[in-house]
């Protein structure tokens, strides 16, 4: 047997073990870049396990060589690309951000076995609900984008989505000041939901699970089963109850945890009750990063179904990335073993190769 038939009943393997019965729907897809496949024992030390951060960002001053530094320093072992495009405004906004498709794309040429580079959506001029509704100029031509981009293979997903998200500002001086309410349920989520299920390719949605936008969040699931979903922050930060039921629903429907276990006083992440506090709100860990007794439960019964992510999303963060994974590790370490392997990097892998390709020769 030659490497590359190794590779590929290697990760044929792969696929089915973390596939659950309810898996992804089987269709063509145009052929992506291979990866080469994430492998690691079950008896592995929780500081040795490979982890995909699936939910970061790229920007445009940060270079490929910082990142692989970074993900060198802490068993990072690859990264998701999602560029957020936003451009700062003097006296209104610093985003510290100007990440592009194009950036994303240049970086996994270089490194492709460390970045899987998603279409961005953030700062791409769709804030405004209206370009939801109907048949919009941006919206169709933001569709004809994204459809050109997927036809090539080299992007593996789209996001992230920017439905309903609160201004923020942090302590690094990043000031996000616009407060987006855009439907889920809408004409142009839709195209792209369709997108999603022709191409094999994940979306990333942000949307706090607010009763409406949950509702139509719902709505959009049961229009489009063939679409691959990742609801961002746990599902918008929704109960252990509402995500069981959901996934229970939905066998497309996945979580990221980005932000989610970071806790304590000074925390501006998604992990905490930032940058408001709502009813609807439910964190993930303690203030210790211990888990909290409810969601534990879920992470084995539906372990197959959440993604790592350390949420970065502005430039001057990254020199912080070291900091994120301690959290991360020991959150693993709460978890059993299989649980902790598929959601520190199996799942993603899972994604990355669904439309059948495997590891390079």
């Amino acid at each position: 047997m030659n490497r590359r038939q190794f590779l590929l009943s290697l990760v044929s393997a792969l696929i089915s073990g973390c596939a659950s019965s309810k898996g992804l729907v089987e269709a063509p897809a145009p052929p992506r870049r291979p990866l080469d496949p994430l492998i690691s024992s079950l008896d592995a030390k929780v500081k040795d396990i490979p982890v995909v951060d699936f939910h970061t960002h790229l920007l445009k001053r940060v270079t490929a060589e910082e990142l692989v530094t970074y993900q060198n320093q802490v068993g990072v072992a690859r990264m998701v690309l999602m560029p957020n495009w936003s451009k700062d405004r003097p006296g209104v906004s610093v985003h510290d951000a100007e990440g592009s498709d194009e950036q994303a794309i240049e970086y996994a040429r270089r490194y492709p076995d460390r970045f899987v580079p998603f279409i961005g959506f953030q700062g791409r001029g769709l804030a405004n609900p209206e370009t939801w509704r109907s048949s919009s100029t941006i919206g169709r031509q933001r569709l004809r984008e994204t459809e050109a981009k997927l036809q090539t293979g080299e992007f593996f997903g789209m996001g992230e989505f920017m439905l309903r998200f609160y201004p923020y500002t942090n302590r690094y001086g990043i000031i996000s000041p616009s407060e987006i309410d855009c439907p889920p349920y809408s004409y142009l989520m839709r195209k792209f939901a369709d997108l999603s299920a022709r191409y094999k390719a994940p979306m990333v949605i942000h949307c706090e699970a607010e009763p409406k936008p949950k509702e139509e969040m719902i709505r959009l699931f049961e229009a489009h089963g063939d679409a691959i979903f990742v609801w961002a922050h746990n599902c918008g930060r929704s109960s252990s109850k509402d995500i069981d039921d959901m996934f229970n629903r939905f066998p497309n429907l996945f979580a990221d945890l980005g932000g989610m276990v970071y806790s304590g006083p000074n925390t501006t992440h998604y992990g905490v009750y930032f940058p408001r506090r709502t009813p609807w709100m439910y964190l993930l860990v303690d203030e210790k990063g211990v888990i909290l007794p409810e969601m534990k439960p879920l992470f084995e019964k539906y372990a197959d179904r959440f993604f790592v992510g350390t949420d970065i999303a502005h430039a001057r963060v990254y020199k912080n990335y070291e900091a994120h994974l301690p959290r991360w590790r020991f959150f693993f370490s709460q978890l059993s073993p299989a649980a902790a392997h598929k959601i520190a990097y199996q799942n993603a892998e899972r994604l990355f190769f669904v439309n059948g390709r495997s590891g390079q020769t």
